[in-house]
């Protein structure tokens, strides 16, 4: 019990020392986009980039629609007009500072909250940005070498070890953050339903109220002898001449 005991604590902390070198190309925002405005991001990408995908989902605001571009330099990569969410996936031409833009200038009163996701790969379709391999190779770090040896493999079969599993935990977190979004969005519809149904709720019991009362008073002025309203709805009629 010991002896596997200590192997999956040094394979705990292998692990641990090797994800302390990797930066993964990954980035998410949720920005608000005023009504009748558009907003820009950049990002930037380098030579080893070779692939890029850019996951939107509106998740409050209005009918939850807004348009979306991908421009690089002058050139509309790609559109989308009136969407609730987006998924798209390019390779990437050059290096350069990409440019996704969110326009809702078409909406004079709503203001939209658009979450979305960027996702950088490489040329191996992985999103890890740099090379692990190098910190194990060096001579001084005797430390790791060690731990390599009591786990059992090489550095390159950790390395595609770890780069199979960092791949499928990239691409759970991805659908994670399509399921949080779209999580936040149903709970603002729910909430903005919810609003909508207390105040037509609260508007129809004052108007009943009011219909009630206004019932009341005028089958009152019927029965009563000095009402004007109530002469007024039997015929205008005053009093007859006099006693017999």
């Amino acid at each position: 019990m010991s002896g596997s005991l200590a192997f999956f604590l040094t394979l705990f902390l292998v692990l641990l020392l090797f994800s302390s070198f990797v930066t993964g190309g990954e980035y998410d925002l949720t920005a608000e986009v005023p009504p009748g405005k558009i907003q820009c991001f950049f990002q930037p990408v380098l030579e080893k980039h070779k692939s890029m995908e850019v996951y939107y989902q509106v998740i409050d605001g209005g009918d939850l629609n807004i348009n979306f571009m991908l421009i690089l330099d002058a050139n509309v990569l790609k559109q989308d007009q009136m969407r609730t969410d987006g998924d798209h996936k390019i390779d990437i031409p050059a290096p350069a500072d990409y440019q996704l833009c969110f326009d809702n200038s078409f909406s004079y009163q709503t203001r939209k909250v658009v979450f979305f996701e960027i996702y950088l790969y490489d040329a191996n379709g992985t999103l890890e940005e740099e090379d692990v391999t190098k910190f194990a190779l060096k001579g001084s770090d005797a430390a790791m070498q060690e731990m390599l040896k009591q786990v059992g493999m090489t550095i390159q079969q950790f390395q595609e070890s770890f780069t199979t599993i960092k791949t499928r935990l990239d691409r759970v977190e991805y659908y994670q953050g399509q399921f949080r979004a779209s999580e936040a969005r149903d709970r603002a519809v729910v909430g903005a339903n919810n609003d909508r149904v207390q105040f037509w709720s609260l508007v129809n019991t004052v108007v009943m109220l009011i219909v009630g009362g206004i019932q009341v008073w005028t089958i009152r002025s019927l029965f009563e002898e000095n009402s004007k309203f109530g002469r007024l709805i039997r015929g205008g009629g005053g009093r007859s001449g006099g006693r017999p």
